[in-house]
Parts: C-alpha cells; sequence; structure tokens
C-alpha cells in the first residue's frame, strides 16, 4: 500500500509556487534594483525568506518523491527546479499531474482489494452457513 495521499502533493504544489514566486522576485526585482539602482533594501529580506522557503521546498520535495516512489534521478530533478526562474511553475505542474494519477492508481488498488475482500468473506460466510452443524452427543 502507497503512503502517497493528496496532502503531500498539496504542500508539494504550495511550496513549489512559492519557491518559485520568491525566485521571480529575487531575480526580477531585487537583483535589478541592486544593480542599477543600488538599492539593497530588499536585497537581505527577500534572499532570507527564498533561502528558507528553498530548503522547505527540498525536504517537502523529498517527502512527495519517496511517497510516490519516484527514481532518484526524477527526485534530483525535482529537488533543482526551485533554483531556476519558471521552471519551478513549469514543472509543478508535471509533477502534480503525475503524481496525481498515480495516487488515483493507489486508491483504485485498494478499492478493489478491498472489495475482493469482502466478496470473499461474504463467500466464506455463505458456504459457512451451507454446511451441517455436527450431531451433539451427550
Amino acid at each position: 500500500m502507497t503512503t502517497l495521499t493528496s496532502g503531500a502533493i498539496t504542500r508539494y504544489r504550495v511550496m513549489a509556487l512559492f519557491t518559485g514566486t520568491m525566485l521571480l522576485l529575487l531575480t526580477f526585482v531585487v537583483i535589478p534594483l541592486q544593480l542599477w539602482a543600488h538599492n539593497k533594501t530588499l536585497e537581505k529580506p527577500v534572499s532570507i525568506v527564498h533561502g528558507y522557503g528553498y530548503m522547505v521546498y527540498l525536504v517537502v520535495a523529498l517527502d512527495l518523491c519517496l511517497r510516490a516512489r519516484y527514481k532518484p534521478v526524477r527526485t534530483i530533478l525535482i529537488m533543482l527546479v526551485g533554483v531556476v526562474p519558471f521552471l519551478a511553475f513549469y514543472y509543478e505542474r508535471i509533477v502534480v499531474r503525475d503524481t496525481q494519477k498515480l495516487l488515483t492508481e493507489a486508491e483504485e488498488r485498494a478499492a478493489a482489494k478491498k472489495a475482493k475482500a469482502a466478496a470473499k468473506a461474504v463467500r466464506a460466510g455463505a458456504a459457512k452457513e451451507s454446511q451441517p452443524e455436527p450431531a451433539r452427543v451427550d
């Protein structure tokens, strides 16, 4: 049985979008302000928030990859997309789509297994009722 849950997918999605947004802010607002306007006001807070957010993203992405049982190469790729502007948004959609598909398949397998076990229990109960009881000797 898989431990993949919709909560793990949601956590990954939130952190991927947060990390991607902070990276865009850092790349297209903070760095140009720093270089051309010589304004370092936003440099430290945005860098710190992005850095800590990326560390949380790494933990959440690793959790999702382990739950989904992705191969190591794909796991590393998923973890690295948080450092390339715009790539986090693109690859987040791919990961969420693939992982939701895995989750749906796992839920369908679990439901089929449960139905099979219930049918087996019903058959066992019916077979037990059809057998005559042994005679009692007093």
